[in-house]
């Protein structure tokens, strides 16, 4: 991308298994280990005001086989989804380190592990006699989407700015006024209440320009999101 890349305000992972293998290693002396087969696809999705979106680059596609060694306990450590897991999400930490995934939380880590998984691993596990050394191959298919949304920026850069209008301001009776977004929901629905710093980010998706005032916020998005939504509405075809 020419312009300069603004920084993601959001992302979604998806896990799931695409297959899975547990042998017994033949002969006495063997060591086992868990094997990950790793395909992890990187896109980045920008969500403009307006309803606007489009793809900022192309998708990167990784694949990588990850190898963990056991111990000598490993495949009776492997009955336990508990321990199985923690050693999928340790893997997983290693590979999305080494290409670059910075800032993931540990629910992230988690998201990634596919649902389930552990417990297939351990119920093959206990199959085998305990104590034999074993291979067990995991394949694993992870989507990572950074999300670019400018109604987001766009409320957080009007916040830091100070130039959304309070929701505490009173009416002449000293009354909240009602909020001018949610007039006509609040028509249809008498017991509908919503405050104005409750759902502005709502009205930012469709457009840039205050409800109350009337004045265009888009000066207040910042540098790179400002950039990507020049190019957007420029050559939105253009986009990766």
């Amino acid at each position: 991308m020419a312009v300069a890349a603004p920084r993601p305000n959001g992302h979604d992972i998806t896990a799931e298994t695409t297959g899975l293998d547990l042998v017994a290693l033949p002969g006495d002396g063997q060591r086992s280990e868990l094997v990950l087969h790793l395909a992890v696809t990187e896109t980045h999705e920008w969500f403009g005001i307006g309803g606007a979106s489009g793809r900022l680059r192309r998708p990167r596609l990784l694949t990588r086989d990850k190898r963990l060694p056991l111990a000598s306990s490993g495949p009776d450590y492997l009955r336990s989804a508990d321990d199985c897991r923690r050693l999928i999400v340790r893997g997983l930490m290693h590979v999305f380190r080494d290409e670059g995934f910075r800032g993931l939380s540990a629910a992230d880590w988690d998201a990634a592990v596919p649902q389930g998984v552990e417990a297939r691993v351990a119920e093959s596990s206990r199959a085998l006699p305990a104590g034999r050394a074993c291979r067990c191959e995991v394949s694993i298919r992870v989507g990572v989407e950074f999300v670019y949304s400018e109604p987001a920026a766009l409320l957080r850069a009007c916040t830091d700015a100070g130039d959304l209008m309070s929701s505490g301001t009173a009416g002449g009776d000293g009354a909240a006024p009602p909020c001018s977004i949610c007039l006509e929901e609040m028509a249809r629905d008498a017991g509908a209440t919503c405050l104005p710093g409750r759902c502005i980010g709502r009205w930012f998706q469709k457009a840039s320009t205050c409800p109350v005032c009337r004045r265009d916020k888009l000066q207040y998005l910042p540098p790179g999101y400002m950039a990507v939504h020049d190019m957007m509405h420029s050559d939105p075809e253009g986009s990766c």
